[in-house]
This record gives C-alpha cells, sequence and structure tokens, in this order.
C-alpha cells in the first residue's frame, strides 16, 4: 500500500468518525474506486471493500458509545422489520455458497465484496438515510459519479478512447464508450438506474435552478452515455423504467405513455427495416443475441449438474469451459470466450446461490415493490421518491435479462442502495 493510499485511509477514517454523511457522499461518488485494487498481508482489496469497512466500523464505534451495544443492534434490527429474515437468509446462503464452490478463495472473496460489504453499507445507509440532509447527499454523490463517468464517455467520443467491438458478422468494428471501466456494458450497467433516480430530484418549484439544470444535464449525458456505449440492454431498461413511473404515476401520465406506446408501435411497423431491426433484436437473432443464447445454452447444461444447491460462488466462471461449445456461424468460429457470469441476472443467482437463493432473491424484489407500492398508496407527498425507486429497480430487472447487474461492486452496492433507500424513507414516513 502506497504512502498516498495510506494517508487517504486515515482522512477517510477520520471523516467518517467525524461526518458520516460526507463519508457515504464519497463512497457513491467514487464507486468506480473498485477498481483500485491491493493486498493487505495476503488479504486482496479493493478500495472502495476498504472505505465501506472503514464507514462501517467507524460508523459502530461511534453509535455504541453513544447508545450502548446491546441498544444499538436492538435499534437496527427493528429499522430492518420485514428485511431482517431475508437479508441474514440472503447471507447464509451466500456462506453456504463458499464452501461447495471449486475455487474456496475466489468464492470468499466474492462473497466479501458483492455479499457482506454491501449488506454493511445497508446498514449504515438505512441508519442515516432517515434524515433529509443525509439523503440529499447520498443522491447527490451517485448523481455526481454518473455525471463525470457520462462527461468522459462523450469525452472519448470526440477525443479517443473507448473500445472496438464486432457487432454485425463480416462488418467492420464499431466504436463502443467504456469510461472508466473496461468494458462499454459496465457503464450501461452503472448508469441506467441511476438516470431514474436522478428524475426524482427534478422539482419545478422551491429548488434552486442551477441544481435542477444540473440534473437534467447528467441524465442528457448519461443516456448520451448510454448510447455511445452501445448498451442496448441499458436503453431497454431506462424505457421500461420510464414506462413503469409513467404509467403509475397517474391518469394523465398513464394515458400519455399509452399514446406514446402507440405511436411507437405505428412507427416501427411504418417502415421495413425497423421492423426487421427490431424483430432481430426481440428475437436475439443478431450476433450478440446468438452469442447470449449460446451462453444461456452452456449455463443451463452446468445448472443441470447442480439445480438445487447451484455450483457456488465463481462456480460459473471456474466450470463453464467444460460445457459451453464453441460459437460457429457460417461454418466459421465466431468465439471461444467464457465469461465472469452468464449474461442473465436470473441464471447467475441460481447457478451461485442455488435455487433457494434465486427463490430469495425474488423474495427480495417482490418485498420492495409491496413496500413501494404501499407508500405510493398511502403517501402521496413521497409518490414521486418511491416511484423513481421502483423504476431504478424496473431498469435493473429488465437489463437483468440478458446482463448481470448485481454480481460486481458496484452494482451490488447500487441494488442495496435503491433497497436502502426505500427502507430509510418507509421508517421517516412511519408506519413502513
Amino acid at each position: 500500500m502506497d504512502i498516498f493510499l495510506f494517508c487517504f485511509l486515515i482522512f477517510y477514517f477520520w471523516l467518517s468518525l467525524k461526518k458520516e454523511k460526507w463519508a457515504l457522499f464519497l463512497i457513491l461518488a467514487l464507486l468506480p474506486l473498485y477498481q483500485v485494487r491491493f493486498k493487505l498481508g495476503f488479504i486482496p482489496l479493493t478500495l472502495l471493500e476498504l472505505m465501506i469497512s472503514v464507514l462501517f466500523i467507524s460508523w459502530f464505534l461511534v453509535k455504541t458509545r453513544k447508545n450502548g451495544f446491546k441498544n444499538l443492534i436492538l435499534e437496527k434490527w427493528q429499522e430492518l422489520k420485514n428485511w431482517r429474515c431475508l437479508i441474514i437468509v440472503w447471507l447464509c446462503l451466500a456462506a453456504v455458497a463458499v464452501f461447495i464452490a471449486p475455487d474456496k478463495r475466489a468464492a470468499a472473496g466474492i462473497f466479501k465484496a458483492y455479499f457482506l460489504e454491501p449488506i454493511l453499507f445497508l446498514i449504515v445507509l438505512v441508519d442515516s438515510a432517515e434524515r433529509e440532509e443525509e439523503k440529499n447527499l447520498v443522491f447527490n454523490g451517485l448523481i455526481l459519479s454518473a455525471f463525470y463517468l457520462s462527461l468522459m464517455a462523450v469525452w472519448q467520443r470526440f477525443f479517443g478512447g473507448g473500445v472496438l467491438s464486432l457487432e454485425v458478422l463480416g462488418q467492420a468494428k464499431v466504436w463502443r464508450a467504456t469510461s472508466l471501466f473496461t468494458q462499454p456494458n459496465f457503464l450501461g450497467l452503472y448508469l441506467g438506474p441511476i438516470v431514474l433516480l436522478t428524475l426524482s430530484r427534478l422539482k419545478l418549484k422551491g429548488q434552486n435552478k442551477f441544481k435542477n439544470l444540473f440534473y437534467l444535464l447528467t441524465i442528457a449525458l448519461s443516456v448520451l452515455a448510454i448510447i455511445f456505449a452501445r448498451s442496448e440492454g441499458a436503453l431497454i431498461g431506462v424505457f421500461s423504467g420510464l414506462l413503469f413511473f409513467g404509467l403509475v404515476f397517474n391518469r394523465t401520465t398513464r394515458r400519455l405513455v399509452l399514446a406514446v406506446l402507440l405511436i411507437l408501435m405505428l412507427f416501427i411497423f411504418s417502415f421495413p427495416w425497423l421492423r426487421q431491426y427490431s424483430t432481430e433484436k426481440v428475437l436475439l437473432k443478431d450476433l450478440s443475441g446468438q452469442l447470449r443464447l449460446n451462453i444461456w445454452q452452456g449455463a443451463i447444461s452446468l445448472l443441470k449438474t447442480s439445480p438445487l444447491l447451484g455450483v457456488g460462488l465463481s462456480g460459473y466462471q471456474k466450470l463453464i469451459p467444460k460445457f459451453q461449445k464453441p460459437y460457429y456461424q457460417s461454418g466459421q468460429l465466431i468465439s471461444v470466450e467464457t465469461h465472469p457470469y452468464p449474461h442473465n441476472l436470473y441464471l447467475a443467482v441460481w447457478l451461485e446461490l442455488g435455487l433457494l437463493g434465486l427463490l430469495v432473491f425474488i423474495s427480495l424484489i417482490v418485498n420492495f415493490f409491496v413496500l413501494i407500492f404501499k407508500k405510493i398508496k398511502r403517501d402521496v407527498s413521497s409518490r414521486r421518491f418511491f416511484l423513481a425507486l421502483g423504476a431504478a429497480m424496473i431498469v435493473l430487472l429488465v437489463h437483468g435479462l440478458v446482463d448481470t447487474p448485481y454480481f460486481k461492486n458496484d452494482l451490488s452496492v447500487l441494488f442495496w442502495l435503491i433497497i436502502g433507500l426505500g427502507i430509510a424513507e418507509a421508517n421517516l414516513r412511519k408506519g413502513g
């Protein structure tokens, strides 16, 4: 660990002790720091993981000193209410998945980074985001990260950077933006839900015009960055989130959304080339779709070897080369590449955590939307806030049909952030 990193961690520990809200802000503003990797002794870590651990430890020390250990545990137990059993089972299943994994060291790292630390972050978030100032900082940190990431993607478009990717067989590779990430899909996975969360911060009255302008600019840049990344899953996810928001918000927006959908369908079916393009995408007949079908076939073959328990954390990456066949098109070898996860969130959860893990994941989602619709119905003042959370989760779930928006450091934190904000706001409004 070099001196700069050591000094940063000392500063961050002090900040966590004295200004917890700003420590939370920094984590969300710097979520891509999971790419800064090092070792603490023999333990591999990322800077994001260390920041979350430091934040939780400092928060725990301050709260224990103030309230006492027993009172703190009882208070947090009460705050999580009907979430606590699901979270405990989720963590237990992930721990079991470490022991059945073929590579236990890699599995332990995944458990730490994608399961334990996001839950530690959730606990601090639920405690802090019940206060309006802290909640605003949480949103602003996340939105700031989307702003500079999307700005960098736009910069790459005009001044260099990004990657070249084969999208159509027999044609030249096309350019795709990556921003600070290594892959263009990572950019779409990250920005998609934040677009909908940023929408919830826009206010027509009673808000500084500069803030509204910044939020609008961030939304515009984020959508542009997703387009430049050619992340079609993210675009469809954002579109689905907007549909959810409009259909549920009120009768006027519902009519507007239905009218737009009708016009869009008429437009698509009016042009043969557009109709053909849409059909290829929906039926997965293009190169990207065919490669995903090949990946899913291999994943299902692997899943059949252990449908109940799954193959453990990191098990898919370790075992899939024996099950995924090379992909040929017109007799030409196109791809022998395997991936860490099977480009489908639900398959990934089933493979990594087993059937019970998939059921718990679905239960978490159901519990989340029960909370969302309950608060939308009972609390008009927070309607837009909860709708934005629901729409952000829709983005994640729809994109999850063709990618894996959880098994990555920043994405696992983002998933639990959406849930945590819902829990915190429900606790603040009482009766949650």
